[in-house]
């Protein structure tokens, strides 16, 4: 008995790897020439994907389920590794897309950040140079 439930672990075991190994297995990045992939980031300036993303993302659509999202390309030329990420960072760092990128990637996140900024802004305007009594 004792036996056959070794062999059963083991048998389990190997299997869990096995298993493990094909989800492990990476995803061979996407061509920069292929159909639909992502740009290259030399060429990426803001009025390219911008306004197409955030149009999407007005129209309801979810973050994650943006074409560009999860994936991972190769430009051709030099073999560099870029990602939808990547295109976020640089948005974030080249100033477009009225804060797409900090803002959770969705329209009511932009609204909170914004609102969020103009309040924290009223409320320094009124609370002024008084200073506070520790009571």
């Amino acid at each position: 008995m004792k036996r056959v439930i070794s062999n059963i672990a083991a048998t389990a075991g190997v299997l869990a790897l096995v298993a493990g190994g094909a989800v492990a297995q990476p995803v061979e990045p996407i061509p920069s020439t292929a159909e639909g992939a992502l740009d290259i980031p030399e060429l990426w300036d803001c009025d390219r994907i911008e306004p197409e993303y955030a149009q999407w993302l007005e129209d309801g659509n979810a973050p994650e389920d943006w074409r560009y999202v999860g994936k991972t390309y190769r430009d051709v030329d030099d073999d560099e590794l870029y990602s939808w990420q990547d295109w976020l960072d640089w948005v974030d760092d080249a100033g477009c897309g009225a804060g797409i990128a900090e803002a959770g990637k969705s329209p009511k996140a932009i609204v909170g950040v914004l609102v969020a900024f103009y309040a924290t802004g009223l409320i320094a305007a009124l609370s002024g140079d008084r200073a506070i009594s520790p009571g």
